[in-house]
Order: structure tokens, then sequence, then C-alpha cells
């Protein structure tokens, strides 16, 4: 233990560790470059206003922001001296959005046909920003500690980017087949999974296919005893097990469970089989309700990435419209999968119209619904674009357009313990607000003409952010 490298190793890691979050008040000249109101005291006049609560829209409010803090919201609200005055007549302001289900990789399909992955520490950031995201957790990273030194650079203000909450590798057993993915051979190793990147400054835990109901056990319990939710893409263990072990949260709706599945062996995974027994069901039958009354009872989120399940006939070949932001080959790669799939995406419409209905009936019935991403599968998803294009697909699968607000920002700021900070527009909050050009209120498609981001009081120029990651996605 006397090793001076272990010593300054340590040292090093310290020094990180107690870094204050949001203590910086200074930019990089990256970052400045895409600052277009710095922090200090902004009266937002007569802004159409969707706050977050879900509550009704409200017209010609005012919202007096002082020093990264949201101090009043109401109508003509008097001017305080030293204020700019910002005019947002026929304008729109919602909260910043929290995503739950986010990556800082992008798929890349290796010359022999299986499915890689690529870290984007470049050009996600700044697109999840550019796109309205002021907090993302990560589900699952191929490299968490690239993710931890990303979240403390962005909070030191040297790279533009949303607040980060890092999650774990994605803790599995042997079967994915991904090289960038590492694995556990026992339920020891999973638990020192855990503490291993919670100790490196981890604050979520991300389970995968493979593992069994021993291993999500130890894990859960060793997350909740060090301060940290357990969150799963599940196969081997069904929703129900999982609810009963003390998982807080599961991903993907319900595309990943496999309760459906008859004769199903426990901790054993059997994807095709599993997708076919949901793929056979009817999309309103008598077997999802009860489910989603077990997870509402034992307080389980579920997370939607609809978008993930989007149709490809007659939709966008990147929805969002981030088309420009691939490289080359990759813009050549989706396009040439979008295009022949035309015609061809029945069963995608079945799933996207399953996972549609089953989400909103989890929602109605009280469950606390959060949603994300995922940017992988095929390379359709892109960071920033698909945050608004989720937004427009929760209002498409029923959600009224306040309710599709408040999934995507009061109710992860609820998962992750924020709430007293962030989610919502109102006085004593952060300042993390978005200002869209546009009556958002009446068309969720207004989430488009995004114009600036605000992040703790600091407004960051959307276009600029978007456009400085063209071409670069799938390369940095």
């Amino acid at each position: 233990m006397n090793n001076p490298t272990h010593f300054f190793l340590s040292f090093i890691f310290l020094v990180i560790s107690f870094n204050p979050i949001h203590a910086q008040e200074d930019y990089s000249d990256d970052v400045k470059q895409y600052i277009s109101h710095k922090k200090g005291k902004y009266l937002l006049q007569n802004a159409i206003l969707i706050d977050g609560t879900g509550n009704a829209v409200k017209s010609g409010q005012d919202i007096f922001i002082n020093e990264g803090r949201i101090e009043a919201v109401g109508i003509d609200l008097p001017i305080t001296e030293g204020a700019t005055i910002i005019d947002l007549t026929d304008k729109s302001v919602i909260p910043g959005l929290i995503m739950m289900h986010e990556h800082l990789f992008y798929p890349d399909a290796v010359d022999d046909g299986r499915f890689g992955l690529s870290q984007m520490s470049y050009s996600f950031p700044r697109l999840y920003l550019a796109g309205g995201v002021t907090t993302m957790r990560t589900a699952g990273g191929i490299n968490p500690q690239t993710d931890i030194n990303l979240k403390r650079e962005i909070a030191n203000g040297i790279t533009p980017g949303p607040d980060i909450d890092v999650t774990t590798q994605h803790i599995d057993r042997e079967g994915t087949g991904i090289l960038e993915m590492s694995y556990i051979n026992s339920t020891e190793d999973a638990v020192n999974v855990v503490k291993f990147w919670a100790a490196r400054g981890a604050t979520s835990v991300k389970v995968y296919n493979f593992i069994t109901r021993e291993d999500l056990k130890a894990i859960v319990e060793t997350a909740h005893a060090l301060g940290m939710k357990v969150t799963g893409h599940l196969c081997s263990i069904t929703y129900k097990e999982a609810a009963d072990l003390g998982i807080d949260n599961l991903e993907h709706g319900f595309f990943a469970s496999s309760d459906f599945q008859k004769g199903k062996k426990p901790d054993i995974c059997y994807p095709f089989e599993a997708r076919k027994a949901r793929l056979d069901m009817a999309v309103n039958n008598e077997v999802v309700p009860p489910l989603i009354d077990h997870l509402i009872e034992k307080n389980v989120a579920l997370t939607s990435t609809i978008n993930v399940f989007e149709p490809y006939t007659g939709r966008e070949v990147v929805p969002g419209g981030g088309i420009d932001a691939l490289y080359t080959d990759a813009k050549e790669k989706v396009y040439k999968r979008w295009s022949g799939k035309q015609g061809r995406d029945s069963i995608d419409h079945h799933a996207f119209t399953q996972a549609k209905v089953w989400e909103k009936a989890f929602y109605d019935a009280g469950g606390l619904l959060l949603a994300g991403t995922d940017p992988t599968y095929d390379g359709r998803i892109v960071a920033g674009y698909a945050n608004q294009r989720l937004l427009e697909l929760l209002v498409e699968m029923g959600l009224s357009i306040p309710e599709a607000v408040k999934v995507c920002s009061l109710h992860g700021a609820k998962y992750l313990g924020i709430e007293g900070q962030t989610g919502t527009i109102a006085p004593n909050m952060d300042a993390d607000l978005l200002i869209i050009n546009g009556d958002i209120s009446k068309d969720i498609g207004q989430i488009r003409n995004l114009e600036t981001v605000f992040k703790h009081g600091v407004g960051f120029d959307s276009k600029k952010l978007f456009k400085s990651a063209e071409g670069l996605v799938g390369i940095r």
C-alpha cells in the first residue's frame, strides 16, 4: 500500500470525487461559444407555460430567474433592477427534459456482421443538450469510467452537455455476445461490480439479460445499501420476479418481459421464445393488467423507449430529423435498412401498437412512467433528435401534451430523487427550462423549434449545438 503510484492515483481519485458539482462559474472556450445567456437575472415575459406537473397550460406567464434559480412565476411580475427582459410572446416554456434511458455510445456493425458499440463522448453530450435534455441517466455504459469523467467535465464547464446520472456497466452473465460488454461468473462477482463502480462515482445500476434471481437479489441489496437504484433490461428473470426481488425500474416498457412465455424455466433466457409469446398476444388481453397492478404495488417504475419500436413505413429515416448528424457510412447503413423496411414492417407495427397501449395503461393505472430513447439497435435513434421525437410519440400514445411533458421531466426527477431541485417550473427550483419558438400546447411538433436550453440558469443555443455535431455521430 506504500506504492507511490497507488498513492498518486488515490489522491487524484479523492480530488475528483470531492470536486463540487455546479460550483464552476467559468466555462471553457468550447462551451462559451454555445452560451446565448450567461448566468444572471432574467425576466421571461408573456410565455405559454407547461410547468411539468401535468396541470393545464397557462398563457401570459412571466418567469423570473435569479442567478440560476427560479424566484417567481406568474402574470405581470415586477421588473427587477438589473434583469434582462426576454419577450416570449407566441413562444412556449417547458421544463428541461430528464431522460432515463440514454447512452453515450452508438451501434456499429463490424465487418463480420456482429453488433458492436462505439463511445460517442464528443457528439452525444452536445446533442442531448441541444435536444433539450438537462439531466440524463446512462442506462448502462460500455465504459462507465469515461462516462464518469465526462460527467465531471460537464459539471466543471469544460464540455457542453446535460447533468449525468452515471450507471454501471450492464451487469450480465455471458450470452449477449457483444464484445464491448464484460460478464460476471458468480453472484459474488456481481456484488463486486456494484461496489467497484459505486466507489468510482456511478450512481445507478443496470442488470441485463442472463443474470439469475440470486444475482439480482444480491445486486439489489448491495445497491440499496449504497443508496443506488437498480434498473434492468431482463429476460432470464420475469418482471414479476424482479419486482418481488426489489428492482426499482424496468426498461423498454413490456418489450423485455418474459412473463408471457409458457413453460419458462427459472433463470433461463429464451429471447426468441419470449419475443414470440409477446407478439402472439392480442393488444387488449387479460394478462397485462394484473402484471401492471403488481408492478405498481411494488413501486417499480417503467421506462418507455417507445421510439425504438417506431415502424419504418412512411416515417422519417432518423426520427426527429437527425439524418445529417450521421457520418457518411452510418447514414448509408441507416438509410439502406429504412428503405428495405418500407411496406415490410408489419411485425414492427404490431410491437409498436402493443407498446403504446400497454405503457399508456401503466400510466393510467398510476404507475411511474419514465422516458428514454436508447440510441442503439440499427443506428436510427440519434441523441437529441430522438429525445424531441419521444415527446411526439408519447402524445401519439395517447398522453395529453402536459402529461407527455410531465413524463419527460417531473417523473424522471421523482425517480432520481431530485424533484425538489428540478423537473418543474416553479419558485425555488433550478432554472432548467426550454424556450420554444411556437405554441407547443397546440402542437407537440413545435418541440423541434427549440431555441434556448436554460441549464442551471445558463442559456445555450440549441441550433448551434446541433450544428456542431453534424456528420460526427458514429465517429466520436
